[in-house]
């Protein structure tokens, strides 16, 4: 139950001026995670490159990769929105300025 008691805080986080209490640690896990897939990803190329047999097929490997490269940049987007008070869906009438 806490997860859906929680939601309408985290839709809150998409408005502009809002954003995660400790976003600087957020950002800190969001560059780890990123790095850690990046590695994975090369490690992987390495790997079949000299040879490892990994057991999968190009087709295989092409797919996972663009999955994780889609999975990786919606949360990228999504993150940068809800740590930064700066950027954000406005919370005025849809006006940019507020006229």
């Amino acid at each position: 139950m806490g997860l859906i008691a929680n939601l309408p805080k985290f839709w809150d986080l998409f408005k502009e001026g809002e954003a995660l209490n400790n976003a600087a640690a957020w950002k800190n896990r969001l560059v780890a995670i990123n790095g850690v897939v990046a590695f994975i990803g090369t490690a992987l190329l390495i790997f079949k490159a000299y040879g490892f047999d990994l057991e999968l097929d190009d087709d295989t490997i092409h797919n996972l990769a663009g999955g994780v490269v889609a999975l990786v940049g919606a949360v990228n987007a999504v993150m940068h929105v809800v740590a930064n008070k700066d950027v954000g869906l406005s919370s005025n009438s849809g006006t940019a300025n507020g006229n």
